[in-house]
């Protein structure tokens, strides 16, 4: 028997999310969650969402159905209200990223699912884009040998931000650091042990605050990681659709490039090659919601536990704690205070 699930918040992630969700036999949509009126009924009539399963508020939503787990794809600054209320109803969650907007909040749900006994994921699905799950491949069998350098690069031009993007202080961080630190940690295996990061708006733009980022890190085995994000760039606004990235893993026995879709081995006495990436069996999303199913229905650990991706959001926070106090943080220990 599928799953029931309630998806709360209907922007562009919850209206994905409705998609996905309609296309895993797996899980039944019984409820779309959204608080305003008007995106509810027009989202309704594009995906023809039932009357009896719309819901203004996730209470009721939980009160007048079956629901058995909950999507929460609300606004990122207003994850911890809809996660709380779904867990305390014993019910599964997978949030969108990023978890929450403080490492402390995001700590609190984690011991909240796990008195619950509830599995709790977060949707960090830049893990399973096929050009990082390559990377961590080639990087696990040894192809570049020990891995000592990596340098990661992300550009877009200034663009229209959703409104809650917009708002918030750190923004590239919040909009796509949080993809990158997180995919960057899966694709080495390894943990952040310090960093250091300057976020900043170049003067007289129109961009919030933080538009830019730069940050030094330290992961374990002395691997040394320089990370650039920047909503501040230009001339390129058709190319890739804006956005330009770039990661360099350096090893021992050779070198892997990542541009966008593209992988290219150099190593040590051979020509370059360019690696491909396999065929896409099933979207990003799929993927995750399999972990969820098998973590509702069986209990199975996943790779994107809430209890995981503490440690992502440790990184977020000594980055944010970093470009105020320009100090070298390790995030590690900002994990030891908060447990």
């Amino acid at each position: 028997m599928a799953i029931e699930i309630a998806i709360a918040g209907l922007g562009a992630r919850g209206r994905e999310w409705v998609r996905e969700v309609r296309n895993a036999p797996e899980f039944k949509l019984v409820a779309a969650v959204e608080i305003d009126q008007d995106v509810l009924e027009a989202v309704s009539l594009e995906l023809a969402i039932p009357h009896e399963q719309r819901f203004i508020d996730l209470e009721t939503a939980i009160a007048k159905t079956r629901c058995q787990a909950v999507i929460v794809a609300t606004p990122a600054d207003d994850h911890v209200a809809p996660v709380d209320i779904a867990l305390q109803h014993q019910l599964g969650v997978m949030v969108e990223k990023p978890f929450t907007m403080r490492l402390n909040e995001a700590v609190h749900l984690v011991l909240l699912a796990e008195e619950k006994n509830r599995p709790l994921l977060v949707a960090q699905n830049y893990r399973y884009l096929r050009s990082f799950r390559t990377a961590r491949r080639l990087i696990a069998e040894g192809a570049l040998g020990t891995i000592h350098m990596v340098n990661c690069q992300y550009y877009r031009p200034a663009h229209e931000m959703a409104p809650w993007l917009a708002r918030l202080q750190h923004s590239v961080l919040w909009g796509m650091g949080v993809h990158h630190l997180d995919a960057l940690r899966h694709v080495l295996g390894k943990e952040v042990t310090g960093l250091t990061a300057e976020s900043f708006t170049r003067p007289g733009g129109n961009l919030p605050p933080g538009a830019s980022l730069q940050a030094m890190m330290t992961f374990e085995d002395e691997i040394r990681v320089l990370y650039t994000a920047s909503y501040e760039s230009s001339g390129h606004e058709y190319f890739e659709k804006g956005q330009e990235f770039y990661a360099r893993f350096v090893g021992d026995r050779g070198t892997l490039h990542v541009f966008q879709r593209w992988l290219i081995m150099c190593e040590t006495g051979k020509l370059p090659r360019i690696v491909r990436r396999g065929r896409r069996e099933m979207s990003e999303e799929q993927i995750l919601l399999r972990q969820f199913e098998r973590a509702l229905l069986h209990d199975e650990p996943s790779e994107v536990s809430g209890r995981d991706n503490l440690k992502t959001m440790a990184v977020l926070e000594a980055c944010m704690r970093s470009a105020d106090t320009r100090t070298w943080i390790n995030p590690q220990e900002l994990l030891s205070e908060s447990n």
